[in-house]
């Protein structure tokens, strides 16, 4: 679909709006990789120079360099060569996992900004109906447009609604422990090491951007469906031939209905629900601050 809308593009005008979405949807990517990159850098190289992340030690640490991971190992890791091989194993899925991790992310938001997109053009074609010479074939085209555009957010929906969901209880029940670790360390005054509280900041901030870049994209889809919508209704629809005007008629009451990505179909992916998950979590963070004291 994606190759296909880039060989349609008619005008520069619609060539440079792709770009911008594209360029966009590139710095995203960039950004999410460089922080999984700085993840991956405290997680298996810092522990080459014997600075773990870990907080707890491992009954099968070699004592030498900590390993990546915490875990049992069913063979002895303290001889040679096992202990590099586990390492550098441990280095690689740590790097693989984040990648897949980071993957999924960063291919919704080049689908939906590329979607935007290609509503952005279908908004400005329809505002301007009138300038083009045949334009009942020209909004039969748009309409024929919009329906694919729908059916791939259908896709994308149908795809992502259980994703979304795990995501979604997987953040409020992490986001709640991290806060109440903060506090924790203001009660019982700050005994991490600068090393470790960057780590700890800078994994709050990976997966408060992850979340957040979710309910951004949610956000701009909304938008961007509801400008469509408001693009044909602002055509002078009422003095147009019958015909015409019915044709147009469809596509505004096919856009005048929400189209939004959801959290397992119950609640849409919005700033809202995320301002909503948010406040769920500080309210987790303050029972279990309660119930420790």
């Amino acid at each position: 679909m994606i190759m296909k809308d880039w060989i349609n593009i008619k005008n520069d005008q619609e060539r440079n709006l792709m770009i911008r979405r594209a360029q966009t949807a590139r710095i995203i990517i960039i950004c999410s990789y460089c922080i999984m990159g700085l993840q991956w850098s405290f997680i298996s190289v810092l522990p080459i120079f014997g600075v773990t992340m870990r907080l707890t030690p491992n009954i099968t640490d070699p004592g030498r360099i900590p390993m990546p991971l915490q875990s049992h190992y069913i063979y002895d890791i303290t001889k040679r060569p096992q202990y590099e091989l586990t390492f550098i194993s441990q280095a690689v899925y740590v790097a693989i996992g984040m990648m897949a991790y980071t993957g999924v992310d960063n291919f919704l938001s080049l689908v939906v900004f590329h979607i935007c997109g290609q509503l952005n053009i279908l908004e400005n074609r329809i505002q301007h109906l009138d300038k083009y010479k045949n334009y009942p074939k020209m909004l039969k085209r748009c309409i024929e447009k919009h329906i694919r555009l729908l059916r791939a957010i259908d896709i994308i929906e149908d795809t992502y609604n259980g994703i979304l969901l795990s995501l979604f209880i997987y953040f409020a029940i992490l986001f709640a422990f991290y806060g109440f670790r903060i506090i924790s360390l203001f009660d019982e005054g700050n005994d991490m090491s600068i090393t470790h509280l960057i780590y700890f900041i800078s994994t709050i901030i990976n997966i408060f951007t992850h979340m957040c870049l979710y309910c951004v994209l949610g956000e701009i889809l909304v938008a961007q469906c509801n400008k469509v919508y408001y693009a044909a209704y602002s055509n002078k629809w009422y003095i147009m031939d019958p015909k015409i005007a019915g044709d147009l008629l469809l596509l505004m009451t096919r856009g005048s209905k929400q189209i939004c990505l959801t959290v397992g179909k119950m609640s849409p992916v919005t700033m809202a629900t995320f301002c909503s998950l948010v406040k769920t979590s500080v309210g987790y963070i303050s029972v279990l601050h309660t119930t420790r004291r």
